[in-house]
């Protein structure tokens, strides 16, 4: 027994001393590695914007059974990261509450459906079920008592034959379960938009491709009555749903089954978006629950001004009374990965019920987020000594998020630009996106940094600063000028117009501020109209105004055949996002680019004939993070000399790399230098 004592005493400090040594190791996350880690804020006190990642679609429900609404979230459209994430409700039930940090509750690559977004939650009798096209549109899944269930308890919804059809035809449908005409059996209604045939195969293939042919195309919403029983429904062929003047109540809208009873009257209203100006209309219910008629829809405003979210893209929006104060709200999802709550303030004004604006629900912080598809660069903006986050998004903010310090540094919360005292927000006429891609560097040299901004456009703008080194202050923006020699060059393919002497560029390619010719003078460097990597000079005339040359190709390979760093045309030419770098460090600057799958680097061989060039090393990454291109830039936080990369990701997340040293340039690598490629370049 002594023996036994004397052993389990050694055991025990054993384990205290294995424990103690690896509490004092230092953090992984502190320590190089060789693969990608999502940038963290470090600095659990604040919050930020929920940002769902990317094409955010929300199933409000109260999936821990607490009593109040959580969030499930899909997040559809991300390379990167797609599946179902989980936000829990700090707060209880209030209006604005906080949430928890994601978890995801799916696995790595599930999809709810077709695409992880054309679903819908229904709440019967007390149950929460998910319905859903499976991922061929073969079939009608639903997912019973998710928060019991978490999608497991998958089963098949019996349509009729007409039903297979709309399942079959289109490539978007959503269902939901209610009683849409008031007799206590559970209806199906659905929004079905975009007529594409699913690409199905085998027995009766033939047969739904010669239907199809036949079928009028055009976006609907149905009703499928049930004639059956809850327990056992039988559901009657689709109805077009149509308005009190007898034309269909889908005409000119992007559709989603928003029927609910949003006036308190006793009957199901509609709500959707309106295709032409995204604005919210409300369709009134003027009939009863079994006898609906849809009047004209009304566009919901708030103080005389129509409702609409900030992201104008891919909404995805949900009825329910979030607050429960028995007014039915929206909860609306946007490409830029926020969820907003569109309040129903329960005071209906001539018959219209009144919304509050979107506003954006807030959460706990862990991953630096700057919106989707985030194109940053790394500079001190508030002279601190410290390098900070500045970046363009999808939406067409441009946004700036405070180093706090630190060897792995603790963050700000992200606050907006401003350009004459207003958020900066770049939605050219006619776009619905954004895409702003940016720099920062001294423009008109009065030694203050500026911004340069690319956007979806193509127009190049300036915003100069105007305040000071500690405290910058921006004008309104003003198009950088080329000094054109004849007819100014401009894309073939691109969104945009200039005026006169304006740049043109392609769009979505990110500016460099660089002297290239270290004639002190600091130059452009980005993609010319053709997409050749391409310089455009600094001068100063002979009244010593700062001039801006046409491009040059000074940028080659060993071959001297000047660099097309996008060879695609149309919309899916510029898009690329480039940054300059000692990568390697021999002391000459390479091109770090975003390329597909990943990210691509240069080397810099030298200068020959006044050109920089460059040969093409391949991969730094092999991670596929894009669907859209992906925008890199190096950043040294930890001081310690060499050059780390960051990538901004189509998700908004920031994905960083430290380096263990300047002879590994490639996560492909791990000890030995990264050779040459022995393929040539191309964007893919």
């Amino acid at each position: 027994m002594f023996e036994f004592k004397i052993f389990a005493i050694l055991l025990l400090a054993a384990i205290a001393l294995m424990v103690t040594m690896c509490s004092n190791q230092p953090s992984p996350d502190s320590q190089p590695s060789s693969e990608l880690r999502k940038l963290e804020y470090n600095n659990p006190e604040i919050l930020v914007d929920l940002d769902a990642g990317f094409k955010a679609v929300p199933m409000p429900l109260d999936f821990d059974s607490d009593g109040d609404y959580d969030l499930l979230i899909s997040e559809s459209s991300c390379y990167a990261e797609s599946g179902v994430f989980y936000f829990e409700n700090l707060s209880g039930n209030v209006e604005m509450p906080i949430f928890r940090q994601a978890m995801r509750v799916s696995s790595a690559r599930f999809r709810l459906g077709y695409d992880g977004s054309c679903f819908d939650v229904s709440r019967v009798n007390g149950h929460v079920h998910v319905l859903t096209p499976d991922r061929v549109r073969e079939q009608l899944l639903i997912y019973k008592d998710v928060p019991q269930n978490v999608f497991w308890d998958k089963n098949e919804v019996t349509l009729p034959t007409e039903g297979y059809a709309v399942l079959h035809f289109y490539k978007n449908t959503q269902w939901k379960l209610l009683d849409f005409d008031g007799d206590s059996l559970v209806d199906l209604v659905c929004s079905a938009q975009t007529p594409q045939l699913a690409d199905l195969r085998g027995i009766g293939a033939a047969a739904r491709e010669q239907a199809y042919a036949a079928y009028k195309k055009e976006n609907q919403l149905f009703y499928l009555k049930n004639t059956g029983s809850n327990a056992q429904p039988v559901y009657c062929k689709p109805e077009k749903i149509i308005k009190q003047n007898g034309e269909s109540l889908a005409q000119g809208l992007a559709l989603k089954p928003l029927f609910a009873d949003y006036d308190n009257d006793g009957d199901l209203d509609f709500i959707s978006i309106r295709s032409a100006d995204d604005c919210f209309l409300y369709f009134e219910n003027t009939g009863t629950q079994s006898c609906y008629r849809f009047a004209e829809g009304q566009v919901l405003q708030h103080n005389g001004a129509p409702i609409q979210m900030v992201s104008l893209a891919t909404i995805h929006s949900t009825a329910i009374d979030w607050d429960k104060d028995g007014w039915v709200d929206l909860i609306a999802g946007d490409e830029d990965g926020k969820i907003s709550l569109l309040k129903n303030s329960g005071k209906p004004a001539e018959g219209v019920p009144q919304f509050l604006p979107p506003r954006f629900f807030q959460q706990k912080a862990r991953f630096v987020d700057c919106g989707a598809l985030a194109a940053t660069r790394v500079f001190d903006w508030d002279g601190d000594g410290l390098d900070d986050i500045l970046y363009g998004n999808g939406v067409g903010q441009i946004g700036f998020i405070k180093n706090l310090g630190g060897k792995n540094p603790k963050w700000a919360a992200p606050v907006l630009l401003q350009a004459n005292s207003k958020d900066i927000r770049v939605l050219p006429p006619g776009a619905t996106w954004g895409y702003t891609t940016i720099d920062a560097g001294d423009w008109n040299h009065d030694d203050l940094p500026d911004i340069l901004a690319n956007h979806h456009h193509g127009n190049l703008l300036w915003y100069e600063n105007i305040g000071s080194r500690k405290s910058p202050k921006l004008t309104a923006a003003q198009p950088v000028e080329v000094a054109w020699q004849g007819t100014p060059l401009k894309p073939q393919w691109i969104p945009g117009k200039a005026c006169g002497n304006e740049l043109l560029a392609p769009w979505r390619t990110s500016p460099m501020i660089m002297d290239f010719n270290n004639d002190q003078l600091n130059d452009l460097v980005m993609l010319d109209h053709e997409g050749y990597l391409a310089v455009y000079v600094r001068f100063r005339d002979g009244k010593g105004a700062l001039r801006l040359a046409p491009p040059q190709r000074n940028f080659v390979y060993p071959s001297g055949e000047p660099i097309l760093l996008n060879q695609r045309t149309g919309s899916s030419s510029g898009r690329l996002k480039i940054t300059f770098a000692d990568w390697d460090g021999d002391g000459l600057r390479d091109l770090v680019f975003s390329s597909k799958p990943a990210m691509d680097w240069m080397k810099n061989v030298g200068e020959k004939d006044g050109k920089i060039v460059l040969q093409y090393m391949g991969r730094v990454i092999s991670q596929t993070l894009m669907g859209h291109t992906d925008g890199p830039v190096v950043a040294d936080w930890n001081r310690d000399g060499v050059p780390d990369l960051l990538v901004g990701a189509e998700n908004g997340l920031l994905y960083y790399w430290e380096r263990p040293g300047f002879h590994i340039t490639s996560t492909m690598t791990s000890t030995e230098p990264q050779a040459a490629a022995n393929y040539p370049y191309f964007k893919r």
